[in-house]
């Protein structure tokens, strides 16, 4: 090795084997004591959590959900034949709509459960390997005379 060794990537500069504090009448001594590591971008980095802004947001995805769930149900009575095709449509709109959101590096899943509502109770379970700080759900609930329908929109943060 000389006495400076330079590596160069990305319009970044580090220095190796060389102590700039010894030369003192030089310009770029002062330029390199100067500057701090925040103004100097990482070589290798990779963010493992979201940061605060591209988190999950509920709120745009609660408001999906009622919109879709009150344009497709609203007016309807129950009807075992076209329960399964409203599932599947209310699914499938939710699901495009939170795409368009562009939610950095997170995997959604919509789960929509409709039925008649008959005063029955319904138990439902979901379990998934989960992040409390990255991961999040948000859901809504839609009833009529004769429907219910409960959606649930999953966020899954990739790392």
């Amino acid at each position: 090795m000389g006495e400076r060794e330079e590596i160069e990537a990305n319009n970044a500069v580090s220095v190796e084997a060389n102590d700039l504090s010894k030369e003192n009448g030089s310009e770029e001594a002062e330029i390199f004591q100067n500057r701090s590591y925040e103004s100097i971008p990482a070589l290798h980095s990779y963010q493992i959590k979201p940061s605060l802004l591209e988190r999950f947001k509920a709120a745009p995805v609660k408001e999906i959900i009622r919109n879709v769930q009150a344009e497709v149900l609203t007016g309807k009575t129950y009807s075992a034949e076209n329960a399964k095709k409203w599932t599947i449509v209310i699914a499938n709109e939710v699901n495009a709509k939170c795409r368009e959101l562009k939610m950095r590096r997170y995997k959604h899943i919509a789960q929509v459960i409709l039925g008649e509502l008959k005063g029955a109770g319904v138990k439902s379970g979901v379990r998934c390997v989960w992040d409390c700080e990255t991961d999040g759900y948000t859901s809504e609930i839609f009833m009529n005379d004769t429907i219910f329908c409960v959606t649930v929109v999953f966020a899954l943060y990739l790392y």
